[in-house]
Order: C-alpha cells, then structure tokens, then sequence
C-alpha cells in the first residue's frame, strides 16, 4: 500500500508539473496586442482528415485563451457534398468557425483592405 501511495503522489505531481509548464507556455507565447488572429484551414476535394484539420484548429484558437475576437475560416477549395456536409457540422460546434469559398475570401480579403 505505501508503494502505490508513492507511485500515485509522484503521478500526480508529474501531471502538475505538466500543467504549470503549459500554464507558463500560454502566458509565454500569448501575442501581447488584441489583433484578431485568424487561422485559414484549405479544404480540398475528398480530403480524409479535414475533421481532425478543423478541430485541431478550433483547439489553437482555444488553447490561446484570449478575448479577442479570433476565428477559424474553412476555406472551401473544390469540397466534394460529404466532406462540405462534415464541415458544415464541425463549424456548428465552434461559434468562431465558419465556412467561406474562394469567392468570399476575396472579397472578405478585399473589405480589410
């Protein structure tokens, strides 16, 4: 029993530790100004791990912890139905997240300008 009580104190202080150093890796590497910071994943026809592709970016923004207005664009580059229809889904459960074409992008592009 005293041994298991070893191992499960020194697995939870390991798990602490990896804590404090991401803790410190946020505030480390959190952009100092309230810029709005925009992630643009391309989306291509067919393409097997566009879920994993969209929520990977959805845990950046996340994993920035600002609040500033960041977002997610799934830039939709020829998306056959399915892949389109499993963006469409990803981007409902993120609220930064939207889907744009190549079209909007432009002219999303061109109104910052």
């Amino acid at each position: 029993m005293y041994y298991f009580s070893i191992c499960m104190l020194a697995f939870f202080a390991v798990i602490g530790m990896c804590h404090l150093c991401r803790g410190i890796a946020q505030v480390v590497s959190r952009p100092r100004d309230e810029r709005e910071i925009i992630l643009i994943e391309p989306i291509q026809y067919g393409q097997q791990n566009a879920e994993f592709v969209l929520r990977r970016a959805a845990q950046k923004v996340m994993w920035y912890g600002r609040n500033a207005p960041d977002r997610v664009i799934c830039l939709d580059c020829n998306m056959d139905n399915d892949t389109r229809r499993m963006c469409r889904l990803v981007c409902s459960e993120y609220p930064f997240m939207e889907i744009y074409t190549k079209d909007e992008m432009h002219r999303h592009i061109d109104s910052l300008a």
